[in-house]
Formats: structure tokens, C-alpha cells, sequence
């Protein structure tokens, strides 16, 4: 009996077949033949019409799906996708970055994993015990909610460090800050990097997907010991760009056997600090530097007749440092509203910020993603010189995993935020973890 020849299959069978292929099985198919190639290109645009020029997404769980689904949703076309969430619950991870269509995820175990949410693709960062400084605790115990890790924080200056004993979730909550990929990990061959901002007080390690332990720009070898808030990848000279919290910006080059780390501008004079800070290359080539402002706001000291997005905030709030000893039972109507947002250009020449006026044709995305300033000529569906938004401040998002979700747009000049028609009833979303912004990518 002679053997079946799959790629002979009717091809309105072969596209009924796909139809009801999860993404992931989808994207296999296209490698059995040409023809199925051809069928897998129609039907993954038919189902989420990915484009040269992708629009930017919000990835986030949903209430209506289970646990190990969530969503890609475009809130400029309204399309949405369901996608499989291939590590199990997804409320059992943290989201700390979003990269090149990847999303960084830290595990029920407080370990980093890299995920393509359309394709299923997987990789491995190295373990968090992998970090210089953290160790498993040998408690004895066998399940995930007793499993502990000592991490080594600095004390007094010539003593040993003291270990912080911390349960796997409590790890996963407050050990990563940040991490941005120097390129897709499908790419392969050692190019894909990632670098992390991490416990104790936004410090740099980094690895490639699959390495065993990270590397650590460590303090003896390299003067920026820490305090590092937001960094991208330069592709144009393949180095990292790192801001810290006192403005200055280093560049890292870790294409070799040791990172060289040097400081290119110098620190900034600023009588507050920002609530969060990003730094990224414009299109025309620029560095920029965005300086978020944020202020708890007491929803029941407002009136219930608003909503959330329409509330007014005192300016004179901005500058209170944040309450910490605060959860969802004590304080369950707090939140975090974004009240200014400010962009400057990072001159070299005159060693200075140069605040802009306006972003002209162009709108920020910012997160905890890669921050992306994206051209409103090319997708006219954006609105020009505004920033859409997502909470990415830790200790929020943390401490109040079941409240309201700042998402929207603000507007640079009025300084107002709007919300996105899919927020304006109860959200679909779960708050946890934090809803983030994705290009999507097949690859």
C-alpha cells in the first residue's frame, strides 16, 4: 500500500485543517511543504493580520479565558487573538519585559523565561540562582510555596552581606526590575542578549538564553554600581544604553568576554525625582530621555459619579514620595495616576537635556516594554505627540494585584489621559500581571 502524500490534500481541506490549528501548530505546518506554507501564511493573517508595520498590542490575561490562555488585543482596530499561555497559569508569573515581539516572564519559581506569544516559541534565561548574589534556601520542603532564596544585600561597609530570606513569590515580585533584548532569540547563533536591572537597587546582569548563570557588571571592575532604570539596544552600534535614576547615561558593550561599561553623560541636576524614567533612540536618530510622573489618588475622597480616567489631580501631589505600607485590604481604594509626562532630547554637544515642546508626528509607548516612539505618518491610526501608557511601577502593581489598571493615552498637552474604548466598561483583562505593550512578531 502506497503512502499517504500530505502535501496532495484538497486545499480547502488543508485550509479547514488549519483553521482549527493552535498558533503554535500553525507555524510547524508551514515547514512540511510549500503548498502548506502558502495555506499557513493565509490563515495565520486571516486569524491576526500581522503586518510589515505592525500596530503595537496589549498583551494581558482575561478573566473570560483560562488560566493558561491570555490575549493579544489591538486597541486601534479592536482585533483580538486568543493565545495559549505555554508555562501554565498565567497569574502565576510577572511580566518585567517586552521585546522584539517577546515577552519576559518570571515563573512560580522566581525564574526568567522568554515567550513569543503568537508562535509559542520558548526560551530559557539563566535561573535566579544564576545571580551573583542569590542562593536556594534548604528549607527541607518539597512544593513551590515553601521554597525560599537568600539573597546577599549589602550591610555595613566591611562586613559580609546580610542574606534576605525570600519565598520564591516574594522573589518573583520584587527581584527583577527590567529587561530589554538586544534582538529576537529566534534568531539564534548567541546573538540574542538580555540585560537586567535587578535586586539590589537596579543592578546590571546579563546572559544569553540558555547560559546558566548571569554575568554581573560588577562595582570592582565598573564605576556604575547600580540605581539603572531603563535601557535599550543600539542596533546601529550594537551597544546597550542605560539610564540611571540620577540621569546619567552609560553605554555597554557586551559583545565580548568582559563587559565594557563607560559614562556618557553626566548626571542631572533635578530638585524631584521622577516617578520613572525611560531612555530610547528616536526614529531621526536622537536619544531621548522620559521623565513619568505619578500620585496616588483616594478614590473614596472622590466622586463615585467619575471615572477613574477622569479624575483630577492636585500637581502639588506630585512630588509625595509614594506610600509603601499599603495592600488591597487596607488601602483598597488607592491608586496610581499618572499626572505629567515630559520628554527631553539628550544633547552631547552641550552636555545637557533639551526639553521638547511637542513629539510632532510621533507617540511614545511606555511600559514595562521597550519604550518605542513610533511615527504617525506611517501608522495614521496613532495619535500624534502622546504617550499610551501602562502601570509599570513595581511597587503598585505588586501591592495591588486585583486594582484598577492605568491604561490610555495621554495627551503631551493637555496632560490629560484618555482611555481606550475597551476600558471604558469593566475591564476584561486581570490585573495580574500587568497588562503590556507587544509588536507581534511571527518569528
Amino acid at each position: 500500500m502506497e503512502s499517504s502524500n500530505w502535501a496532495e490534500l484538497l486545499e480547502d481541506v488543508l485550509l479547514t485543517i488549519m483553521e482549527r490549528l493552535d498558533i503554535s501548530d500553525l507555524i510547524r505546518s508551514s515547514a512540511v511543504c510549500a503548498s502548506w506554507c502558502a495555506t499557513s501564511t493565509v490563515v495565520r493573517r486571516a486569524r491576526f493580520p500581522l503586518q510589515a508595520k505592525q500596530l503595537p498590542c496589549l498583551f494581558y490575561a482575561c478573566e473570560a479565558y483560562s488560566p493558561n490562555n491570555a490575549v493579544v488585543h489591538c486597541p486601534f482596530t479592536g482585533e483580538s487573538i486568543r493565545v495559549p499561555f505555554p508555562l501554565g497559569p498565567i497569574t502565576e508569573h510577572s511580566v518585567v519585559g517586552a521585546d522584539h515581539g517577546w515577552i519576559v516572564t518570571a515563573d512560580e519559581v522566581s525564574n526568567l523565561r522568554l515567550i513569543n506569544p503568537i508562535t509559542g516559541a520558548q526560551a530559557c534565561l539563566p535561573p535566579i540562582t544564576g545571580i551573583h548574589h542569590v542562593e536556594k534556601s534548604f528549607t527541607g520542603a518539597g512544593n513551590n510555596d515553601a521554597l525560599m532564596y537568600n539573597v546577599f544585600v549589602s550591610s555595613t561597609p566591611g562586613l559580609d552581606p546580610e542574606p534576605l530570606l525570600l519565598t520564591a513569590n516574594e522573589a518573583r515580585e520584587c527581584m527583577y526590575h527590567r529587561v530589554a533584548l538586544s534582538c529576537r532569540p529566534s534568531i539564534g547563533g548567541g546573538a540574542c542578549i538580555a540585560l537586567l536591572a535587578h535586586m539590589e537597587c537596579g543592578e546590571l546582569s546579563f546572559a544569553q538564553p540558555g547560559d546558566e548563570r548571569w554575568t554581573w557588571v560588577s562595582p570592582d571592575k565598573h564605576p556604575c554600581f547600580g540605581g539603572f532604570e531603563d535601557f535599550f539596544h543600539n542596533d546601529n552600534d550594537g551597544l546597550f544604553y542605560a539610564l540611571r535614576y540620577d540621569g546619567s547615561i552609560y553605554t555597554l558593550d557586551l559583545n565580548g568576554d568582559s563587559p565594557i561599561v563607560r559614562q556618557i553623560t553626566g548626571k542631572v541636576s533635578q530638585r524631584w525625582h521622577p516617578s520613572a524614567m525611560y531612555l530610547l533612540r528616536a526614529p531621526w536618530g536622537d536619544i531621548l530621555q522620559v521623565r513619568r510622573w505619578r500620585s496616588y489618588v483616594d478614590l473614596m475622597a472622590a466622586s463615585s459619579s467619575k471615572h477613574p480616567n477622569n479624575l483630577e489631580v492636585d500637581d502639588d501631589d506630585v512630588d509625595l514620595d509614594p506610600i509603601v505600607d499599603i495592600n488591597d485590604d487596607i488601602y483598597p481604594y488607592l491608586e496610581l495616576r499618572t499626572t505629567d509626562i515630559e520628554v527631553f532630547k539628550v544633547d552631547f554637544e552641550r552636555k545637557k537635556l533639551v526639553k521638547m515642546k511637542s513629539l510632532d508626528d510621533h507617540a511614545l509607548f511606555i511600559g514595562y516594554n521597550s519604550t518605542m516612539c513610533i511615527s504617525t505618518k506611517d501608522y495614521p491610526m496613532l495619535k500624534p505627540n502622546c504617550a499610551y501608557i501602562t502601570d509599570d511601577s513595581s511597587e503598585y502593581v505588586y501591592m495591588y494585584k486585583t486594582s484598577w489598571r492605568e491604561i490610555g493615552i495621554w495627551d503631551m498637552k493637555s496632560k490629560s489621559l484618555q482611555s481606550f474604548a475597551c476600558t471604558e466598561n469593566p475591564s476584561p483583562w486581570l490585573n495580574w500581571p500587568s497588562p503590556v505593550w507587544i509588536k507581534p512578531s511571527l518569528f
